[in-house]
């Protein structure tokens, strides 16, 4: 049996990120990841046995690396604003520098390629903004709403405030994030 290579691995990885980037999901198919990554095909199915494997690993890394990135400001120690806050900064910030990453995040979810396992498996990333949220709606300073409901919220509006921001001068950027934050607090608090 063949050592797995964690460069190729890697190169893979980041080609099919970069493809779903420029063509989407559906339009992906492992001849053109091979090709971007520089390996035969048959390289490609040693990593990974179809498609939809690949797609799975994809999500879960890049999942796994917006939890630490974004979810990494945070101490279950220190008062819930301003983890809040901090949340959602880094949150904006990811988005805006992330935009690969986001996009697969977004399709992938509600793609018929997620494997049984895959999701529930991703939940870990979540689970220090769902402990955050709880412990705010415990503590009686955020709204007794779903915090799914929250989640979903929070996504949106911030993702699409990202946008705006980065139509601005860079110069503004961190003065804009931190209103934004403290809107997001605003809208959720209690």
């Amino acid at each position: 049996m063949r050592r797995r290579d964690e460069e190729k691995e890697r190169r893979i990885l980041a080609s099919t990120l970069a493809l779903v980037a420029q063509q989407g999901l559906a339009g992906l198919s492992m001849e053109a990841v091979a090709r971007t990554a520089g390996v035969a095909i048959g390289t490609v199915y040693i990593y990974f046995e179809s498609k939809e494997a690949l797609l799975n690993a994809l999500y879960l890394e890049t999942k796994r690396a917006f939890s630490r990135e974004v979810f990494g400001h945070a101490s279950a120690t220190e008062p819930v604003r301003p983890a809040f806050e901090r949340v959602c900064i880094a949150y904006m910030k990811y988005v805006a520098a992330h935009r690969a990453e986001v996009l697969l995040m977004q399709q992938f979810r509600n793609s018929p390629f997620v494997l049984e396992g895959t999701l529930a498996a991703s939940e870990d990333a979540t689970a220090p903004l769902l402990a955050l949220l709880e412990r705010g709606k415990a503590e009686g300073l955020l709204k007794d709403v779903p915090t799914p409901l929250m989640i979903a919220f929070l996504q949106a509006t911030l993702a699409e405030l990202t946008a705006y921001v980065g139509s601005e001068p860079s110069r503004h950027h961190r003065e804009r994030y931190a209103q934004i934050a403290r809107l997001a607090w605003d809208a959720l608090k209690a």
